[in-house]
């Protein structure tokens, strides 16, 4: 557990190196994709996108949580805020799959939900 969550802390280090194509490239199952309001977008596409955007200039991430689906894949969930120019002021949770890959780790899925309103209540 402790090393996926290196792993997706990883993720945002490259991001502000402006390496985020390189961190899924190597991080992401083939199948991979990321969910964000209104569209799932497939690694390839993922990929080339980073490819395109600027460093981000700050992030940080809080309030994680992890659970253990089974002895092979653990979900984690934290809040993240970001700013760069392509993406200012962001910020919600964020939701990450990462199972064994042989011996090593591999992102699965990961899912962004901006802070905001419900449209629901419980």
């Amino acid at each position: 557990m402790d090393e996926a969550w290196r792993l997706e802390r990883e993720l945002w280090e490259f991001a502000a190196a402006g390496r985020g194509a390189e961190y899924y490239a190597k991080h992401m199952m083939t199948e991979g994709f990321v969910i964000l309001p209104g569209r799932i977008i497939e690694r390839p596409e993922l990929i080339a996108g980073w490819a395109t955007h600027d460093r981000l200039d700050r992030y940080e991430l809080s309030d994680p949580r992890m659970v253990m689906v089974d002895g092979d894949s653990v979900l984690i969930i934290y809040h993240v805020t970001t700013h760069s120019e392509w993406v200012p002021n962001y910020s919600g949770q964020v939701s990450a799959l990462y199972t064994l890959a042989g011996t090593d780790w591999a992102l699965v899925f990961r899912q962004h939900t901006p802070d905001g309103d419900a449209p629901f209540e419980f």
